[in-house]
């Protein structure tokens, strides 16, 4: 099956399957998980605060889901134009005490974060990758996410997270991961073995083997830059 984002760049730019290989982006090193978890139930949703990031989505499906978990609280980290219209959401839902708007964090804040997080949120309505979902997913912080490409492909819906494709959905699967500590538990090392999948040595393989296949490819095999094919006689690969 081919990933989610593969088949979009088909559909949308109409062009070859043969043309299209996408390269996962690693996760760096440094993100892996902490000594604990925060003493109440954290969501972290991490992101430009912008439209299509659905932050005001996210925000109504906790305070939904608040009602069944008092302790809650949600700490949004990103900065954006969005930022007035969200924190005007969260006083007319009577959420000041609970939503917390960190803006912009160092890296190290945004790690000790994701250590600290229940679960890592994000209500997209579009990803090219679902990068803070992997890197939660490094630290052993699984996700709840809307069911989109970006989304199916860096989460492994009911292995490293779960994926709704509507509000009802994110509600329940939100309070289920906050309320469920076998399911959390569960998720959380799924996630941390999804994550080991996604490393930048193997993002550089896969975006420059499909260059050295192509160029194999051509009339002249590659001569012409510096390439020979690995299957002929005594051959190899080698850079220009």
């Amino acid at each position: 099956m081919l990933p989610l984002l593969t088949e979009e760049v088909i559909r949308w730019l109409r062009m070859p399957a043969d043309n299209v290989t996408v390269a996962s982006p690693g996760i760096d090193a440094h993100y892996t998980p902490g000594t604990g978890r925060a003493p109440h139930p954290l969501v972290l949703a991490v992101g430009r605060l912008m439209p299509p990031k659905g932050f005001d989505h996210l925000i109504r499906v906790v305070d939904q889901v608040r009602r069944d978990v008092p302790d809650l609280e949600l700490v949004i980290v990103g900065d954006g134009f969005e930022l007035h219209n969200l924190k005007q959401l969260v006083a007319d839902l009577g959420a000041t005490d609970w939503v917390r708007f960190a803006g912009y964090v160092s890296e190290e804040e945004k790690l000790t974060l994701y250590q600290q997080a229940w679960v890592a949120m994000s209500c997209s309505t579009a990803e090219g990758w679902g990068m803070t979902m992997t890197e939660a997913a490094a630290c052993g912080t699984p996700a709840v996410a809307t069911d989109i490409a970006g989304h199916r492909d860096s989460v492994a819906d009911g292995r490293s997270g779960l994926l709704g494709a509507t509000t009802p959905q994110l509600v329940e699967h939100l309070r289920a991961v906050l309320t469920d500590p076998d399911l959390r538990l569960r998720l959380s090392e799924g996630a941390l073995k999804h994550a080991a999948d996604f490393t930048w040595e193997t993002c550089a393989v896969n975006t420059f083997v499909p260059l050295v296949q192509h160029a194999l490819r051509q009339p002249n095999g590659g001569t012409e830059t510096g390439l020979r094919d690995p299957n002929a006689e005594s051959g190899a690969i080698t850079a220009p």
